[in-house]
């Protein structure tokens, strides 16, 4: 195989970074990346479209009983009395690995993105795109959005369900930088959808940072009359 081909190469290189690349092919391409600057620029470019991702995205911070349970695994039963200086570093160590689960997220939505697109495969590679990530009050990711920049549909996940009093219908809405929010559409409890955009996503999100939503009595409000119940980053990517 010709690594050395632009197309192939920079295929490899976005499968490699977003971990999408087989288990078999990993280690050969890890090994060409030893002996090829061509292919270490790849991987730097992929790197680079990445970065908007781990900016937008606030940092994640495990519940407690993330920390027992690693306790649990980590430290001998007999030696626990022994065991003040592993202490003092994990309490240390907890808004580092905080901001790397929030760094792992960045990875995981855009790695959930790439499988919307069909990016099962090392042959395919992740096109120009919007992703939005939504997060409740506590910060947790309930919400994500991702749509072609020149397509005309939007697929939606809930990774958490929603409680969407009777009565009323959780709508989405784009939050432009200079102007009042446009509805989006209308969200399910639960699972995943795609929807028609009322025109191309690049004139619908271009100049739109964030996206919320919230929860309505009207199936077609065309303004929010109630508070946002999440809200959430919408990127650029590419």
């Amino acid at each position: 195989m010709n690594y050395e081909r632009p197309e192939l190469l920079d295929k490899l290189a976005g499968a490699y970074v977003l971990g999408t690349m087989a288990a078999r092919a990993r280690p050969r391409f890890a090994r060409l990346l030893g002996q090829s600057t061509v292919a270490q620029r790849a991987v730097a470019d992929w790197n680079n479209k990445l970065a908007p991702l781990f900016h937008a995205v606030a940092p994640v911070t495990p519940p407690d009983n993330v920390w027992t349970a690693i306790a649990a695994r980590t430290r001998p039963r007999r030696q626990a009395a022994a065991t003040s200086w592993r202490e003092r570093l994990l309490a240390w160590s907890r808004p580092a690995l905080g901001f790397c689960f929030g760094v792992i997220f960045a990875i995981g939505a855009v790695n959930m993105n790439a499988h919307m697109f069909g990016m099962h495969h090392v042959d395919h590679a992740l096109p120009a795109s919007y992703v939005g990530v939504l997060s409740d009050a506590q910060g947790r990711t309930v919400l994500s959005a991702g749509s072609h920049r020149r397509g005309n549909t939007m697929t939606l996940k809930l990774h958490q369900p929603l409680a969407i009093p009777p009565g009323m219908v959780a709508r989405l809405w784009a939050l432009p930088e200079d102007g009042v929010p446009v509805p989006i559409a209308n969200v399910p409890a639960s699972g995943k959808i795609m929807i028609t955009l009322a025109a191309p996503a690049e004139e619908v999100f271009a100049k739109v940072p964030r996206l919320a939503l919230s929860y309505e009595r009207d199936p077609a409000a065309a303004a929010p009359t109630a508070p946002f119940v999440l809200s959430g980053p919408c990127v650029k990517f590419w």
